[in-house]
This record gives structure tokens, C-alpha cells and sequence, in this order.
């Protein structure tokens, strides 16, 4: 996974609550593009205009929500397409016996309710570059260590 300079991207996670994906923000896109998480902002309404802010500014971005379903994908990568930014797809694997142990470990109100995690996971719609993808990723944890993988061709 290459950036080029002054290239306008879209980083798309997808992923059930506790699979890494905020911790792989701070990690790797932290300084290069701006975070846009529902947790953080609260409402659809706030997300969607950072969302437009950053479309309108040409600043490369990364939705960081669990995105389980194409549809929820697709209110980002449309207009982020439209707009002319190379659209990355991240898909963090994990079970959900490994995110319910790294939930307890949350704080606060940063622990999601335990049934959450199955329903998010039941519903889960493996991403497809036919939504829009330029590239996609597998990223899971080992040792406590992300890796990242190119999206197999047979998914």
C-alpha cells in the first residue's frame, strides 16, 4: 500500500467493534488524514460535513465506523469516486471471541455492549471492488501486530 504525494485518498475500514480499527488510525494515518469515526462526532449529520469538508478541501480521509453493510460503504465512497480520490478498502478480520476479549480492555464508554459485536458481525457484507474499490486490504492482528495483506483475488 503506496500514497502518493498530493494523491486524494479515501480509506474505508471495515470491521466489528474491537477488530483494531482506531488503534491502526493512530498507527499509520494519524498525521496524513483526517479521522472521520460516528464514535468521536456522534451524529450522521456532524460526520457527513466533515465528510463534504474534506471532499471540498481535496484532504485525503479515513472512515473509521465498522461499515458492515455495502450500503454504509457507499455514502462514502460515491461522492469520495465523484470527487476523484483513489478509494482503499480495509477489511479487519478478527472473531469475535478476539474483539469481545479486547473490549473488556476498553474504558469507559469506549466498551461497546457484548451483543453488539455478534450482530455487527452477523450482518457483515465482505467488501467487493465492485463497490468502488481501487485497492483492498485483509488487516488482522499476530503478536499484537497489524498485518496487512493483499485482498485475495478469489474473495
Amino acid at each position: 500500500m503506496m500514497f502518493r504525494k498530493n494523491e486524494k485518498t479515501a480509506v474505508i475500514f471495515i470491521g466489528i467493534p474491537a477488530s483494531g480499527k482506531s488503534t491502526f488510525y493512530d498507527e499509520n494515518f494519524s498525521s496524513t488524514h483526517v479521522h472521520i469515526n460516528l464514535d468521536a462526532l456522534h451524529t450522521r449529520s456532524k460526520e457527513k460535513m466533515l465528510l463534504e469538508e474534506c471532499i471540498r478541501e481535496g484532504k485525503s480521509f479515513v472512515v473509521d465506523n465498522t461499515n458492515p453493510l455495502a450500503s454504509d460503504r457507499a455514502r462514502y465512497i460515491i461522492p469520495a469516486k465523484e470527487a476523484g480520490y483513489r478509494i482503499i478498502g480495509m477489511f479487519f478480520r478478527s472473531s469475535i471471541a478476539e474483539c469481545a476479549v479486547r473490549n473488556e480492555t476498553r474504558p469507559g464508554k469506549e466498551k461497546v455492549p457484548g451483543i453488539a459485536i455478534a450482530a455487527i458481525s452477523n450482518k457483515l457484507e465482505i467488501p467487493k471492488t465492485e463497490e468502488g474499490f481501487d485497492e483492498l486490504y485483509y488487516v488482522f492482528i499476530d503478536g499484537g501486530k497489524f498485518i496487512i495483506n493483499d485482498w485475495p483475488e478469489d474473495t
